[in-house]
């Protein structure tokens, strides 16, 4: 699917400016909506308190800080809808689970619950377009732009590059649109495959 970039030029943005850059673009993107493809399989969430319980193997206060989210997410998302901004989420998921797509699925269990969409996709439906190298980590903005997000080895969020032109961000929203009708839908999947599952050892 790198084709999808074949020619453009993007723009590179360190971490500290593309979180601006995406807040600033983010309020006007409209019904054309956000659009997100996760595709690693662990991600370093900082501070995030949830995330820090999960890591220190705290699995049970782990899950009760996101239980505890859930007026922020209401807040937050109501906003958002009110807005007239649609949450769209691709998920892809390897088999075995690992740890940290424990801990995320139960966070984006919760949210779907408040708006945000979440298609949960198998990796090896995702084999196809994955020949040469693994899909990137992508963030569609409406119309506005295309950011492909860069991530050190250790998972952590370093920068993305900024694609703007509008056939290219075109092609990116139709490219997630059609894997997120691929998936499944979090609020089905999480129960049978997830919830189930016993605590996860962080140290995975």
């Amino acid at each position: 699917m790198r084709e999808i970039f074949d020619g453009a030029h993007g723009t590179r943005l360190e971490q500290a400016s593309y979180t601006p850059d995406f807040m600033e673009r983010f309020w006007r993107i409209g019904a054309e909506g956000f659009w997100k493809l996760e595709r690693m399989q662990h991600y370093d969430e900082g501070d995030f308190p949830s995330y820090v319980a999960f890591r220190s193997g705290d699995w049970g206060h782990s899950l009760q800080l996101i239980e505890e989210l859930r007026p922020e997410y209401e807040e937050e998302f109501g906003k958002i809808t009110e807005s007239g901004i649609g949450l769209h989420r691709v998920r892809v998921v390897e088999r075995p689970v690992t740890p940290y797509i424990q801990w995320e699925l139960n966070v984006l269990h919760v949210k779907q619950e408040y708006g945000e969409e979440v298609s949960v996709l198998e990796a090896e439906r995702v084999a196809q377009y994955e020949r040469a190298e693994p899909l990137p980590e992508l963030c569609v903005l409406g119309s506005e732009a295309v950011y492909v997000l860069d991530y050190t080895p250790a998972g952590v969020p370093d920068g993305a590059t900024r694609f703007t032109q509008s056939d290219v961000v075109a092609r990116s929203r139709a490219f997630l649109r059609e894997l997120y009708a691929m998936g499944e839908g979090v609020e089905a999947y999480f129960p049978r495959e997830i919830a189930h599952l016993e605590a996860p050892d962080p140290g995975l």
